[in-house]
């Protein structure tokens, strides 16, 4: 293994695959405060105590902070624009399957 690899520790609490938030953030190269301003805007829930330092990060979550971490960076959306992108694209999905499961040709 060189320098460059790196394992990262995930955990299960509660049935629920998780990493601490700061191998979260060296993982996705974001920030704390990132993390930080997702939930209070509603749109992470982190679990493992009050304070960010204590947060553990479900791994389900990643996928989209990798994808609201694109918008930021790569597109200059805000991080409260990129939740709501994100969360009208799941949104979106959902409708979708609903449409599909309930027979209508989409």
């Amino acid at each position: 293994m060189t320098n460059g690899d790196r394992i990262f520790e995930a955990r299960v609490v509660d049935d629920t695959v998780s990493l601490h938030v700061d191998e979260l953030c060296q993982r996705l190269r974001i920030e704390r405060q990132w993390i930080v301003e997702l939930v209070e805007l509603g749109a992470l829930e982190p679990f493992g105590g009050e304070e960010p330092s204590a947060w553990e990060i479900s791994l389900t979550d990643v996928p989209r902070l990798r994808a609201m971490s694109r918008l930021v960076v790569d597109l200059g959306v805000n991080l409260a624009g990129a939740a709501i992108i994100l969360e009208l694209v799941e949104e979106r999905r959902r409708l979708l399957q609903q449409l599909r499961w309930s027979g209508v040709d989409v």
